[in-house]
Protein backbone atom coordinates (compact mmCIF):
# COMPACT_ATOMS: atom_id res chain seq x y z
CA UNK A 1 0.00 0.00 0.00
CA UNK A 2 1.21 3.49 -0.79
CA UNK A 3 2.23 5.68 2.12
CA UNK A 4 0.39 9.01 1.99
CA UNK A 5 1.38 10.51 5.33
CA UNK A 6 3.80 9.85 8.17
CA UNK A 7 3.96 12.40 10.96
CA UNK A 8 7.66 11.97 11.62
CA UNK A 9 8.49 12.97 8.05
CA UNK A 10 7.23 16.50 8.76
CA UNK A 11 8.57 19.14 11.15
CA UNK A 12 6.33 19.83 14.14
CA UNK A 13 5.23 23.21 12.84
CA UNK A 14 4.10 21.64 9.57
CA UNK A 15 2.38 18.48 10.80
CA UNK A 16 -1.12 19.89 11.26
CA UNK A 17 -1.29 21.30 7.75
CA UNK A 18 0.29 18.18 6.26
CA UNK A 19 -2.20 15.99 8.07
CA UNK A 20 -5.14 18.09 6.87
CA UNK A 21 -3.87 17.89 3.29
CA UNK A 22 -3.48 14.11 3.56
CA UNK A 23 -7.06 13.76 4.82
CA UNK A 24 -8.47 15.94 2.05
CA UNK A 25 -6.51 14.11 -0.65
CA UNK A 26 -7.39 10.66 0.65
CA UNK A 27 -10.95 11.06 1.87
CA UNK A 28 -13.14 14.08 1.19
CA UNK A 29 -13.20 17.70 2.34
CA UNK A 30 -13.36 17.85 6.14
CA UNK A 31 -11.95 19.51 9.23
CA UNK A 32 -9.64 17.75 11.67
CA UNK A 33 -9.64 19.08 15.23
CA UNK A 34 -6.55 17.82 17.01
CA UNK A 35 -6.08 17.25 20.72
CA UNK A 36 -4.03 20.42 21.16
CA UNK A 37 -0.41 19.41 20.70
CA UNK A 38 1.71 19.41 17.57
CA UNK A 39 3.82 16.41 18.55
CA UNK A 40 1.22 13.77 17.74
CA UNK A 41 1.92 10.60 15.81
CA UNK A 42 0.01 9.42 12.79
CA UNK A 43 0.35 7.43 9.57
CA UNK A 44 -1.86 6.96 6.53
CA UNK A 45 -1.49 4.39 3.74
CA UNK A 46 -3.80 3.64 0.84
CA UNK A 47 -4.23 0.79 -1.63
CA UNK A 48 -6.64 0.35 -4.56
CA UNK A 49 -8.36 -2.98 -5.11
CA UNK A 50 -10.49 -2.67 -8.22
CA UNK A 51 -13.77 -0.97 -7.30
CA UNK A 52 -12.74 -0.29 -3.69
CA UNK A 53 -9.87 1.32 -1.80
CA UNK A 54 -8.46 0.33 1.58
CA UNK A 55 -7.03 3.06 3.80
CA UNK A 56 -4.84 2.04 6.75
CA UNK A 57 -4.65 4.85 9.27
CA UNK A 58 -3.15 5.35 12.73
CA UNK A 59 -3.93 8.59 14.50
CA UNK A 60 -3.91 10.23 17.89
CA UNK A 61 -6.96 11.56 19.67
CA UNK A 62 -8.93 14.00 17.51
CA UNK A 63 -12.32 14.89 16.05
CA UNK A 64 -13.02 14.82 12.31
CA UNK A 65 -16.02 16.76 10.99
CA UNK A 66 -17.59 16.89 7.56
CA UNK A 67 -19.88 19.92 7.53
CA UNK A 68 -22.58 21.25 5.23
CA UNK A 69 -20.17 23.64 3.56
CA UNK A 70 -17.95 20.72 2.57
CA UNK A 71 -20.78 19.04 0.67
CA UNK A 72 -20.76 21.71 -2.04
CA UNK A 73 -17.40 20.22 -3.07
CA UNK A 74 -18.60 16.61 -3.18
CA UNK A 75 -15.65 15.04 -4.96
CA UNK A 76 -16.51 11.51 -3.89
CA UNK A 77 -19.93 9.91 -3.72
CA UNK A 78 -19.01 6.97 -1.57
CA UNK A 79 -19.50 5.06 1.65
CA UNK A 80 -16.83 4.32 4.21
CA UNK A 81 -16.78 1.19 6.30
CA UNK A 82 -14.56 1.57 9.35
CA UNK A 83 -12.85 -1.47 10.89
CA UNK A 84 -11.11 -0.46 14.14
CA UNK A 85 -8.17 -2.64 15.09
CA UNK A 86 -7.18 -0.69 18.20
CA UNK A 87 -8.97 2.04 20.15
CA UNK A 88 -12.52 3.38 20.13
CA UNK A 89 -14.41 6.09 18.30
CA UNK A 90 -17.89 7.52 18.08
CA UNK A 91 -19.73 8.53 14.90
CA UNK A 92 -22.62 10.98 14.68
CA UNK A 93 -24.54 11.03 11.40
CA UNK A 94 -28.16 11.20 10.34
CA UNK A 95 -29.19 12.21 13.91
CA UNK A 96 -27.78 8.98 15.30
CA UNK A 97 -24.81 8.12 17.46
CA UNK A 98 -22.93 4.93 16.64
CA UNK A 99 -20.22 3.17 18.61
CA UNK A 100 -17.05 2.28 16.72
CA UNK A 101 -14.90 -0.47 18.23
CA UNK A 102 -13.01 -3.67 17.36
CA UNK A 103 -16.31 -5.57 17.64
CA UNK A 104 -18.47 -3.08 15.72
CA UNK A 105 -17.65 -1.81 12.23
CA UNK A 106 -19.30 1.47 11.24
CA UNK A 107 -20.77 2.42 7.87
CA UNK A 108 -21.14 6.11 7.01
CA UNK A 109 -21.82 8.20 3.88
CA UNK A 110 -19.64 10.96 2.44
CA UNK A 111 -22.69 12.82 1.08
CA UNK A 112 -24.09 13.74 4.50
CA UNK A 113 -22.49 15.69 7.37
CA UNK A 114 -20.89 13.60 10.07
CA UNK A 115 -18.64 13.89 13.09
CA UNK A 116 -16.14 11.19 13.98
CA UNK A 117 -14.65 11.44 17.47
CA UNK A 118 -11.51 9.37 18.02
CA UNK A 119 -11.55 9.00 21.78
CA UNK A 120 -8.00 7.70 22.11
CA UNK A 121 -5.07 6.65 19.94
CA UNK A 122 -6.59 4.54 17.18
CA UNK A 123 -5.56 2.19 14.38
CA UNK A 124 -8.24 1.46 11.81
CA UNK A 125 -8.91 0.34 8.25
CA UNK A 126 -11.37 2.29 6.12
CA UNK A 127 -12.95 0.63 3.13
CA UNK A 128 -13.95 3.24 0.53
CA UNK A 129 -16.84 2.02 -1.63
CA UNK A 130 -18.53 4.03 -4.45
CA UNK A 131 -22.19 4.49 -3.54
CA UNK A 132 -23.54 3.32 -6.89
CA UNK A 133 -21.44 0.14 -6.95
CA UNK A 134 -22.56 -0.73 -3.45
CA UNK A 135 -26.23 0.03 -4.17
CA UNK A 136 -26.15 -2.24 -7.24
CA UNK A 137 -25.08 -5.19 -5.09
CA UNK A 138 -27.57 -4.78 -2.27
CA UNK A 139 -30.77 -6.75 -2.08
CA UNK A 140 -32.40 -4.01 -0.03
CA UNK A 141 -33.84 -1.03 -1.86
CA UNK A 142 -31.91 1.73 -0.09
CA UNK A 143 -28.42 1.93 1.35
CA UNK A 144 -28.57 3.06 5.01
CA UNK A 145 -26.90 6.42 5.60
CA UNK A 146 -25.12 5.07 8.69
CA UNK A 147 -25.12 1.83 10.62
CA UNK A 148 -23.12 -0.78 12.50
CA UNK A 149 -21.91 -4.21 11.40
CA UNK A 150 -21.20 -6.85 14.02
CA UNK A 151 -17.78 -8.46 13.59
CA UNK A 152 -18.05 -11.23 16.15
CA UNK A 153 -19.26 -13.88 13.71
CA UNK A 154 -20.85 -14.48 10.33
CA UNK A 155 -20.46 -12.40 7.19
CA UNK A 156 -19.31 -9.28 9.06
CA UNK A 157 -16.38 -11.18 10.54
CA UNK A 158 -15.45 -12.56 7.11
CA UNK A 159 -15.56 -9.06 5.58
CA UNK A 160 -13.27 -7.65 8.29
CA UNK A 161 -10.80 -10.53 8.00
CA UNK A 162 -10.60 -10.24 4.21
CA UNK A 163 -10.12 -6.47 4.38
CA UNK A 164 -7.29 -6.85 6.90
CA UNK A 165 -5.65 -9.63 4.87
CA UNK A 166 -5.71 -7.55 1.69
CA UNK A 167 -4.15 -4.60 3.50
CA UNK A 168 -1.42 -6.79 4.98
CA UNK A 169 -0.62 -8.64 1.73
CA UNK A 170 -1.07 -5.76 -0.69
CA UNK A 171 2.58 -5.70 -1.75
CA UNK A 172 2.52 -9.39 -2.69
CA UNK A 173 -0.66 -9.26 -4.83
CA UNK A 174 -0.61 -8.57 -8.56
CA UNK A 175 -2.71 -5.64 -9.81
CA UNK A 176 -5.05 -7.90 -11.80
CA UNK A 177 -5.60 -10.05 -8.74
CA UNK A 178 -6.24 -6.97 -6.59
CA UNK A 179 -9.11 -6.00 -8.89
CA UNK A 180 -10.72 -9.45 -8.63
CA UNK A 181 -10.25 -9.60 -4.87
CA UNK A 182 -11.73 -6.12 -4.55
CA UNK A 183 -14.86 -7.33 -6.33
CA UNK A 184 -15.07 -10.27 -3.94
CA UNK A 185 -14.66 -7.98 -0.94
CA UNK A 186 -17.37 -5.63 -2.22
CA UNK A 187 -19.79 -8.53 -2.67
CA UNK A 188 -19.11 -9.78 0.87
CA UNK A 189 -19.56 -6.28 2.33
CA UNK A 190 -22.86 -5.86 0.46
CA UNK A 191 -24.06 -9.18 1.88
CA UNK A 192 -23.01 -8.13 5.39
CA UNK A 193 -24.92 -4.83 5.05
CA UNK A 194 -28.02 -6.67 3.80
CA UNK A 195 -27.85 -8.92 6.84
CA UNK A 196 -26.82 -6.47 9.51
CA UNK A 197 -26.61 -2.72 8.92
CA UNK A 198 -29.24 -0.03 8.84
CA UNK A 199 -32.07 1.15 11.07
CA UNK A 200 -31.76 -1.86 13.34
CA UNK A 201 -28.15 -0.99 14.14
CA UNK A 202 -29.28 0.20 17.57
CA UNK A 203 -31.42 -2.91 17.95
CA UNK A 204 -30.92 -6.19 19.72
CA UNK A 205 -28.03 -7.67 17.65
CA UNK A 206 -25.60 -4.94 18.77
CA UNK A 207 -26.92 -3.86 22.14
CA UNK A 208 -24.90 -6.42 24.15
CA UNK A 209 -21.68 -5.22 22.49
CA UNK A 210 -22.58 -1.57 23.02
CA UNK A 211 -23.44 -2.23 26.67
CA UNK A 212 -20.06 -3.91 27.21
CA UNK A 213 -18.30 -0.85 25.78
CA UNK A 214 -20.28 1.49 28.04
CA UNK A 215 -19.64 -0.63 31.13
CA UNK A 216 -15.91 -0.76 30.37
CA UNK A 217 -15.85 3.04 30.06
CA UNK A 218 -17.72 3.45 33.34
CA UNK A 219 -15.22 1.14 35.07
CA UNK A 220 -12.44 3.49 33.98
CA UNK A 221 -14.29 6.49 35.44
CA UNK A 222 -15.67 5.07 38.70
CA UNK A 223 -13.38 7.36 40.68
CA UNK A 224 -15.09 10.45 39.28
CA UNK A 225 -17.58 11.63 41.95
CA UNK A 226 -19.38 13.71 39.31
CA UNK A 227 -19.99 10.75 37.01
CA UNK A 228 -23.62 11.03 35.91
CA UNK A 229 -25.97 9.26 33.53
CA UNK A 230 -26.04 12.40 31.39
CA UNK A 231 -22.24 12.36 31.12
CA UNK A 232 -22.19 8.68 30.19
CA UNK A 233 -24.93 9.07 27.59
CA UNK A 234 -23.37 12.18 26.06
CA UNK A 235 -19.94 10.56 25.79
CA UNK A 236 -21.39 7.58 23.92
CA UNK A 237 -23.73 9.62 21.73
CA UNK A 238 -26.97 8.13 23.06
CA UNK A 239 -29.91 9.35 25.09
CA UNK A 240 -30.32 8.68 28.81
CA UNK A 241 -33.47 6.79 27.87
CA UNK A 242 -31.50 4.42 25.62
CA UNK A 243 -28.89 4.05 28.36
CA UNK A 244 -31.62 2.83 30.72
CA UNK A 245 -32.91 0.47 28.03
CA UNK A 246 -29.45 -1.04 27.48
CA UNK A 247 -28.99 -1.76 31.19
CA UNK A 248 -32.49 -3.19 31.42
CA UNK A 249 -31.10 -6.25 29.61
CA UNK A 250 -29.15 -6.97 32.82
CA UNK A 251 -32.20 -6.47 35.00
CA UNK A 252 -31.05 -3.29 36.76
CA UNK A 253 -30.79 0.43 36.24
CA UNK A 254 -27.48 2.05 35.25
CA UNK A 255 -27.42 3.93 38.58
CA UNK A 256 -27.71 0.69 40.54
CA UNK A 257 -25.06 -0.97 38.39
CA UNK A 258 -22.63 1.90 39.04
CA UNK A 259 -23.48 1.87 42.76
CA UNK A 260 -22.87 -1.86 43.05
CA UNK A 261 -19.63 -1.70 41.06
CA UNK A 262 -18.31 1.02 43.34
CA UNK A 263 -19.19 -0.96 46.45
CA UNK A 264 -17.65 -4.13 45.02
CA UNK A 265 -14.51 -2.23 44.08
CA UNK A 266 -14.29 -0.83 47.60
CA UNK A 267 -14.67 -4.30 49.11
CA UNK A 268 -11.85 -5.61 46.92
CA UNK A 269 -9.54 -2.74 47.86
CA UNK A 270 -10.39 -2.75 51.58
CA UNK A 271 -9.62 -6.48 51.88
CA UNK A 272 -6.52 -6.46 49.65
CA UNK A 273 -3.26 -6.86 51.56
CA UNK A 274 -1.40 -4.41 49.32
CA UNK A 275 -3.98 -1.72 50.21
CA UNK A 276 -3.76 -2.05 54.00
CA UNK A 277 -1.72 1.16 54.25
CA UNK A 278 -4.69 3.17 52.93
CA UNK A 279 -7.56 4.19 55.17
CA UNK A 280 -11.08 3.01 54.42
CA UNK A 281 -12.21 6.59 53.89
CA UNK A 282 -9.41 7.20 51.40
CA UNK A 283 -10.41 4.10 49.44
CA UNK A 284 -14.08 5.09 49.44
CA UNK A 285 -13.25 8.55 48.08
CA UNK A 286 -10.94 7.07 45.43
CA UNK A 287 -13.83 5.03 44.02
CA UNK A 288 -16.22 7.97 43.75
CA UNK A 289 -17.98 8.18 47.12
CA UNK A 290 -18.16 11.68 48.57
CA UNK A 291 -19.45 10.87 52.08
CA UNK A 292 -17.79 8.36 54.42
CA UNK A 293 -20.96 7.87 56.51
CA UNK A 294 -23.08 7.36 53.41
CA UNK A 295 -20.54 4.85 52.09
CA UNK A 296 -20.40 2.93 55.37
CA UNK A 297 -24.20 2.65 55.47
CA UNK A 298 -24.39 1.46 51.85
CA UNK A 299 -21.53 -1.00 52.37
CA UNK A 300 -23.27 -2.65 55.32
CA UNK A 301 -26.53 -2.74 53.41
CA UNK A 302 -24.90 -4.67 50.57
CA UNK A 303 -22.46 -6.95 52.40
CA UNK A 304 -24.06 -7.23 55.86
CA UNK A 305 -20.93 -6.03 57.69
CA UNK A 306 -19.21 -2.69 58.26
CA UNK A 307 -16.16 -1.81 56.13
CA UNK A 308 -13.90 -2.06 59.21
CA UNK A 309 -15.20 -5.59 59.90
CA UNK A 310 -14.46 -6.60 56.31
CA UNK A 311 -10.89 -5.38 56.67
CA UNK A 312 -10.39 -7.14 60.02
CA UNK A 313 -11.71 -10.40 58.58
Amino acid sequence: MQQVFHAEQHPLARRRDAWQEALWNTFTNMDAVLSGEDGYRGTLRKGDFGPVSIIDISLSRRTIRRRRQHLSHLDKDCFYLQFIRQGHAHLIQDHRGLACSPVLATLFYSGEPYELRCQDAMHALYLEVPREKLANRLARENVPVAGNLGLGSGVGKIAAQLCMSLAAESGAIAEADKARLGEDLLNIVALAIDRDAGPQADGEPHRPARLCLIQAWIEQHLSDPDLSLETIARHHGISVRLLHHLFRQKGESPSNWIWNRRLQKCYELITARQEMHRSITEIAYSVGFSSSSHFSHAFKGKFGIRPSEARQA
